[in-house]
């Protein structure tokens, strides 16, 4: 059985499977992105051993683990061997104790190529840690600013699709950024969760030659942004993206109602509003919804609320790099992409004479 050190993990991380082999409820907390959750307890299994460890000892604890875990060791070996593929597998768990040497034991000795991570999660969390605490960005940074519904992630996609250097910063919190950012997408990303996903984002997009990304505040949903991230961003060109009223409505009725049971979620979200648009339009919206009359909804939060609380009015139409038109979001990512490559031929020609290239 080999140990792997988090650096050569890291630097390697798309040869391998990782696989978690700690409890559930660890692995929801936080994890190695893109690992499997095997875990050789289930939470109240991990209580349990945990108390037999306190008040009888590491000989009984060890026995009950035994005894708990065995009749489930075939299907477990099964389970990893059938994600892991072609890849080389890395079993880890909180700080490469007795869980993830037990698992590695065994295939081992069932003759499975396996590998221990050696510090477990705790090394991997280092590791994410002084990767932020070190982490500055030297490349330009060109940020998609504009109203809900004009197709800034929707773009971002095409560009990441195309091999850019995009950061999908609301992809990585699970989180749309508003009121209405949680609609359809389950539970948000952890701190932890989302620091690991810009990590590798990061490290993925070291030679891209710039970095693309959405206009976001400090946070998105629970979720803090870096400071060396936010500051780049306040400081990279801005690019404004709009698109006609119809145009959005339609986007924003087909990315939160294109998810399953979305309702409840909705007037859930519509009644945190309140404050804001008041009791009775809170009640015409709720009655809306109830009647699947989304369009309307939509129609009348964009005037409301999203226009009016999250527009942006930080800079003069003037003040941005390009003002590009979403209505076709192709072209639009064309476009976006002949701004940037113009501004930096723009910003080489000029360096020399100590000017700035000019917005369009």
């Amino acid at each position: 059985m080999k140990t792997v050190q988090i650096e050569e993990f890291m630097q390697n991380r798309n040869q391998y499977q990782p696989v978690d082999v700690r409890s559930p409820g660890e692995y929801r907390q936080a994890h190695i992105p893109g690992a499997i959750n095997v875990p050789l307890f289930t939470d109240e299994e991990r209580a349990i051993i945990g108390i037999t460890y306190k008040n009888e000892g590491i000989a009984k604890a060890k026995l009950l683990g035994l005894k708990l875990v065995a009749p489930r060791l075939p299907e477990m070996v099964e389970q990893i061997l059938a994600a892991a593929g072609k890849k080389k597998i890395l079993v880890y768990c909180w700080r490469g104790g007795m869980r993830s040497y037990s698992m590695c034991a065994l295939m081992d000795a069932l003759r499975y190529p396996v590998f221990q991570l050696n510090g477990g999660y705790k090394a991997f969390r280092r590791f994410i840690f002084r990767f932020h605490q070190e982490k500055q960005i030297t490349v330009p940074v060109f940020v998609l600013n504009g109203l809900t519904g004009v197709g800034k992630t929707a773009i971002l996609q095409i560009l990441q699709s195309r091999g850019h250097g995009v950061l999908d910063l609301e992809g990585m919190a699970n989180h749309r950024g508003s009121v209405f950012g949680s609609v359809g997408l389950g539970a948000a990303r952890s701190q932890k969760d989302f620091e690991a996903l810009l990590a590798y984002a990061l490290l993925d997009y070291e030679d891209a030659p710039y970095l693309i990304i959405e206009g976001e505040g400090r946070r998105i949903g629970h979720v803090r942004l870096p400071d060396y991230l936010y500051t780049a961003m306040l400081q990279g060109a801005h690019i404004l993206v709009e698109a006609d009223l119809s145009v959005r409505v339609e986007r924003i009725v087909n990315e939160y109602h294109g998810h399953k049971d979305t309702k409840e979620e909705l007037m859930a979200a519509v009644s945190m509003l309140q404050k804001k648009l008041g009791k009775a339009k809170i009640q015409e919206l709720t009655e809306k919804i109830r009647q699947d009359r989304y369009h309307e909804v939509v129609l009348q939060l964009c005037r409301d609320y999203y226009d009016q609380y999250y527009g942006d009015s930080k800079k003069r139409r003037e003040e941005y790099l390009a003002v590009i038109d979403a209505n076709n979001l192709q072209e639009a990512a064309d476009d976006i992409i002949l701004t940037i490559e113009k501004y930096l031929a723009e910003k080489t020609n000029l360096a020399s004479a100590g000017e700035a290239p000019k917005c369009m």
